[in-house]
């Protein structure tokens, strides 16, 4: 294929040139780099595009499926104790709350973030369980 770009839109011609009489003066061609970049996007993220790709895949748990994969990792107890020894109060009720009364808990919520920084995991250990939570 041939790759132009006329109006910030890309188009794509045959490269045998049985299409060449519509490529017109309007068209400007395309380099390698413009070619690649178009076919594989991919290649050319930062690495916090690629994660903000990624944890847009982890859709929100169940209750169930969050207090399960937590069973399941030996961390139902510890979460649960960790809650209850939050010194601050205001903040002890309130994770108290988010975790007892959510129908769904989302990946990147403060209260799910804040958790996993008390239990000291790991974001690769966090997206594990939620991947693994997600099957169940």
């Amino acid at each position: 294929m041939k790759y132009f770009k006329k109006n910030g839109e890309v188009f794509a011609f045959e490269s045998d040139g049985s299409q060449d009489e519509l490529i017109t003066k309007e068209f400007t061609k395309m380099t390698k780099t413009e070619v690649d970049r178009h076919l594989n996007p991919e290649k050319y993220l930062s690495d916090e595009e690629k994660r903000d790709i990624f944890l847009k895949t982890l859709t929100p748990l169940t209750r169930r499926q969050f207090k399960l994969a937590l069973l399941e990792n030996d961390l139902l107890e510890k979460v649960e104790s960790t809650i209850d020894n939050i010194p601050d109060p205001q903040l002890r009720k309130r994770m108290q709350i988010e975790y007892s009364e959510s129908i769904e808990f989302q990946r990147q919520s403060e209260s799910v973030l804040l958790m996993c920084e008390m239990l000291e995991l790991s974001e690769d250990e966090v997206d594990q369980l939620w991947q693994y939570a997600m099957t169940l």
